[in-house]
């Protein structure tokens, strides 16, 4: 009796298996179900993400920009390839949510073969580091409260030295983060291998301690909040404030609260051999390497081991879109919060009492005389550049940015791209209709 109560019940238990899945096929056949019966896990995920904050593409008429005009860009751009200037570039426009004009021209390589640029080409960003990962941790951690844009400097760097007046050597003048910030600190601009190597003789590189040792001790060159002389030093000191603070280092916490959050996979310090191969390469060190991949900046490669404040940063135009679209839309992307909107102000906008200088915390102010912002934007834009090529303008007056992405370090020589950025942005600015 109990034999045949087990088979009868093992009957109905297959049939109702048979039965459902029956039910699904038919149901998916007739177009009731229209997503996969399983969840995206892993990378899967992530590329889902990125798919879903990245920038949709449209028309420049359809964000109000004159397309017809926007094709200035193009002369601009295909006359400084053709003058040995720029080997290639990428250049977009983000009007409001939008990616209104995307172009990429010329070469990312020359040298040895030609490749051909391409839209999704990785960038050493150089210094547009500081702003993008530096700053913006910065101001996370002020708006939740860990630190305060007023604390001194030594409260997370040991042994921080101030400035020591000469005449009265009693009277040290603390440097602050937002004197590091705006770089109104006095410390010098830059630290070479040779000089950290001559400090520090037993030093075996890289050697972030060391950096950060001299730093701290180097002499100051003014008064702070006397004078702005822009310092990669600046920014290695916050960097190192950021890993002081969190107990993780930049690259980390840039990943997991900035770059993550906001789809933006191909941004990231130290590439591996897979997103290198995609990289537009820089220059020839003296080994006689071809730098792809590897941070141009000798302090960021050799002292600091290619994850710094002031520069190390890789990333697409894509990504930076996202980037500035969030600036734009008050620190928030597709439901994704990354900054509060007074957060955003105040990075954008030059601190109370240091408006002599012309630094946002982070930014430069597109006034006057520009290598970035050009002529016809508003007096409320922002910008950045970047040693190998790069540069970023934030107008958030006219919902607007400009990105130029070249690696003119490439080539031979070695006028720079101060023309190229500002004639962009100009002509960008003038598409603007509505």
């Amino acid at each position: 009796m109990n034999e045949k109560l087990r088979v009868g019940t093992s009957i109905v238990v297959w049939c109702a298996i048979l039965l459902g899945l029956v039910t699904v096929a038919v149901v998916y056949l007739m177009g009731g179900v229209t997503t996969p019966l399983t969840l995206p896990r892993g990378e899967e995920m992530a590329a889902a993400n990125v798919d879903t904050m990245h920038l949709a593409r449209v028309s420049p008429a359809e964000v109000g920009l004159d397309a017809a005009h926007l094709e200035y860009v193009d002369n601009i751009v295909e006359r400084s390839i053709d003058e040995g200037i720029i080997p290639g570039a990428v250049v977009g426009v983000v009007r409001g949510d939008r990616l209104a004009f995307v172009r990429s021209y010329g070469c990312r390589e020359v040298v040895g073969s030609r490749v051909a640029m391409t839209d999704s080409t990785r960038f050493d960003l150089a210094s547009l580091t500081k702003p993008v990962a530096t700053a913006t941790a910065i101001m996370q951690l002020v708006e939740r409260g860990e630190i305060r844009l007023a604390d001194r400097v030594d409260r997370y760097i040991a042994g921080f030295k101030g400035y020591a007046d000469v005449k009265s050597p009693r009277d040290t003048v603390h440097i602050r983060i937002i004197d590091l910030m705006t770089h109104t600190s006095g410390l010098p601009p830059y630290l070479s291998t040779a000089r950290l190597q001559r400090e520090y003789e037993e030093v075996v590189l890289p050697a972030s301690d060391s950096v950060i040792d001299y730093v701290a001790n180097v002499e100051r060159r003014a008064k702070p909040r006397t004078e702005c002389e822009y310092s990669c030093l600046n920014y290695i000191a916050l960097g190192r404030i950021v890993e002081s603070v969190m107990g993780e280092s930049l690259d980390v916490y840039a990943r997991e609260h900035i770059f993550e959050p906001l789809g933006m996979s191909s941004t990231r310090f130290i590439p591996d051999a897979e997103y290198a191969a995609e990289c537009a390469p820089t220059t020839v060190d003296g080994d006689g390497r071809m730098l792809r991949g590897v941070v141009h900046d000798p302090l960021a490669r050799e002292c600091m081991g290619g994850v710094s404040g002031n520069a190390g940063l890789f990333s697409t135009l894509d990504d930076l879109a996202v980037y500035a679209a969030m600036l734009l839309n008050d620190g928030e992307w597709r439901g994704v919060r990354v900054l509060s909107p007074r957060s955003v102000e105040a990075l954008l906008t030059a601190p109370r009492g240091f408006e002599e200088w012309g630094r946002a915390l982070g930014w430069s102010r597109c006034e006057g005389y520009s290598g970035v912002g050009g002529d016809l934007l508003s007096q409320s834009a922002v910008g950045h550049t970047g040693a190998t090529g790069t540069s970023m303008v934030i107008d958030r007056e006219l919902d607007i940015a400009v990105i130029v992405l070249t690696n003119y370090r490439h080539c031979q020589e070695r006028v720079g791209v101060v023309d190229l950025r500002s004639k962009i942005a100009s002509v960008v600015a003038a598409s603007i209709r509505e």
